[in-house]
């Protein structure tokens, strides 16, 4: 009896023998003259509906949320929390390519080519550093079965090289199925000078008195979808509304900062233990779950000297202004599909790429985000400046540890806390009771889901080129069935060599120390069924259970074309292991 293919096997047999397409016969006749000739239109896509939103945030911890436990005020989102279904065990790639690239192709990112950080191809299938055709996006996928799709925000899906206004536009939005696009490619941009392109030309920074990024896209996808209504009302629409918030730099109207001025002079270890009793009152973690203890190599607060803490405080003060101004903006979406009469048959689905963001390291930067040289004492002098058009600041990152409550670490790290972040979804005519949601979910879900609502088939060819099997399943069911099962019974996780992998309800990680021997790594066994927050590690109690899902580890990295393991790049390692 033959023997199973791999997935790996079955995506390279399928790019090597899937036939061309054969174009479309005609059905009418073709006589010299138009009076002898019978014409016969192409088809039109079917429509269908509902209308799509996928609105993603940008290094939102699973705690940042006021819905999720936060003190940050965010009633926008926790309306469509309140009237919908909220997801407290959804789990993303750690970092912001690799999630984005999972999002819009429901595929796992090491399949598509998108190992980490969008950049320059490393000479592997799984690190071009571009999605490949064989993996067509949402929006394309949509666009040609009767949907208009407009992008706005961050992109970072393209070669760095790429994003020059004269580079290759393979990989730009609009080449990627969007219809009309306004935003930035890299990885962050400054929100007051962003670097914009608007479809597939670069275009300068508004000089606008009060100009903010948020702001502007969302005016501008506002625009799209009214222009859109004027020109076919009926036809559905896909927008994604990708947040440069609350990515480095950490901008917004001093007076946003100002209403948190006294909020975290608390600290961050209150802030924890505070976030952590509101999660279990609020019912999104379960009543069992631990607090970790403060991460290795972050500070006890109460420890730091008068002048740190009053200026780390207004970090924080900064960037919990910066979510609240952008709840502000989600708002404005909702209020313009509410009143045209799109709320009730738009399925939205709201969530953040990874988990709070550490790279500052303990001092946070002020003039720019990573590397800055300004001393505390400097800071301090000009701390009124922070989140102006003066600063580019990011917040120290201890505050990182607190905006993943309860979890430990922070992004880049396979524990919860760079991996699993606040999900919402909220589709009035498809989700007839709100509440919590429990399962299992991965990001590479979402775009089958919506496959799945839409009546819409994955196409196994797109352009011409044989499409990879979808690697997501369809949530639709808990939509209805707070009970359903999780769609899937294993995930595997991998950045710069450090791993993980859950398995029915266990979880396995392995922590790569750069320049070592990968086999050498030390890998944590936590039960998560019974241990939400990964607080015991539980490897000396199950080593054949460790053992067991190390195996599985390596079986779905071969089957998901996650190999072979790379390291971080130089400028990356210390950033990645400075908490070790």
């Amino acid at each position: 009896m033959p023997s199973r293919l791999s997935r790996r096997q079955l995506f390279s047999t399928l790019l090597l023998a899937c036939p061309a397409p054969v174009p479309i016969q005609f059905q009418g006749t073709i006589g010299r003259f138009a009076a002898d000739s019978k014409p016969a239109p192409l088809p039109e896509p079917k429509p269908a509906s509902p209308n799509i939103v996928y609105i993603l945030l940008d290094d939102t911890g699973f705690s940042d949320l006021h819905c999720f436990g936060s003190e940050v005020d965010t009633p926008n989102i926790d309306s469509l929390a309140a009237a919908g279904l909220l997801y407290n065990n959804f789990h993303t790639k750690a970092i912001c390519s690799p999630t984005r690239a999972a999002l819009l192709t429901g595929r796992n990112s090491h399949a598509v080519g998108m190992k980490e950080l969008a950049g320059p191809d490393q000479g592997y299938p799984h690190s071009r550093g571009r999605v490949t055709p064989a993996a067509a996006t949402v929006a394309q996928i949509l666009s040609t079965n009767g949907y208009s799709t407009y992008g706005a925000g961050k992109w970072h899906l393209n070669p760095t090289a790429d994003s020059k206004p004269s580079g290759d536009r393979t990989h730009w939005p609009l080449q990627k199925g969007f219809h009309r696009w306004y935003g930035f490619l890299s990885g962050w941009t400054d929100q007051y000078k962003p670097d914009l392109i608007e479809d597939n030309h670069a275009i300068p920074a508004p000089a606008t008195p009060g100009y903010h990024f948020s702001v502007d896209i969302t005016s501008q996808s506002l625009k799209m979808l009214s222009d859109h209504r004027t020109a076919d009302a009926k036809k559905p629409f896909f927008l994604y509304l990708a947040y440069g918030a609350t990515h480095a730099p950490v901008q917004v109207p001093k007076s946003y900062t100002d209403k948190y001025a006294k909020t975290f002079e608390k600290g961050w270890d209150k802030t924890r233990e505070d976030r952590h009793k509101r999660q279990l009152a609020l019912g999104v973690i379960p009543a069992n779950t631990k607090l970790p203890p403060r991460n290795p190599g972050d500070p006890a607060w109460d420890g730091l000297p008068e002048q740190d803490r009053a200026v780390f405080s207004r970090f924080m003060a900064a960037y919990a202004g910066f979510l609240e101004h952008t709840d502000e903006q989600i708002g404005r979406v909702v209020k313009y599909l509410k009143d045209n009469n799109l709320f009730e048959n738009t399925a939205i689905f709201l969530m953040s790429d990874n988990g709070g963001a550490p790279e500052a390291g303990n001092k946070g930067g002020f003039l720019r985000p990573y590397g800055d040289p300004t001393t505390i004492a400097q800071m301090h002098q000009r701390l009124d400046e922070l989140g102006t058009p003066t600063t580019q600041p990011l917040y120290q990152r201890s505050w990182a540890a607190a905006s993943c409550t309860p979890f430990k670490f922070y992004k880049l790290w396979p524990y919860a806390g760079g991996v699993q972040t606040p999900f919402i979804c909220s589709w009035p005519a498809g989700i007839p009771q709100p509440g919590i949601r429990k399962q299992f979910v991965d990001v590479i879900d979402i775009t089958p889901t919506v496959l799945d609502i839409t009546g819409i088939p994955a196409p196994e060819v797109f352009a011409g080129v044989c499409q990879m099997p979808l690697q997501g399943k369809s949530i639709k069911s808990t939509f209805t069935n707070p009970a359903a099962p999780h769609p899937r019974d294993r995930q595997y996780y991998e950045l710069w060599g450090s791993r993980g992998i859950w398995h029915n309800g266990w979880k396995a990680v392995g922590i790569h120390t750069p320049g070592g021997n990968f086999d050498a790594d030390k890998w944590e066994l936590y039960h998560t069924d019974v241990d939400f927050s990964e607080s015991d590690n539980v490897a000396a109690k199950y080593p054949e259970k460790l053992e067991e899902l190390k195996k599985l580890w390596w079986s779905e990295a071969k089957e998901n074309g996650a190999l072979p393991l790379l390291e971080a790049p130089m400028g990356r390692r210390p950033t990645y292991n400075q908490a070790l």
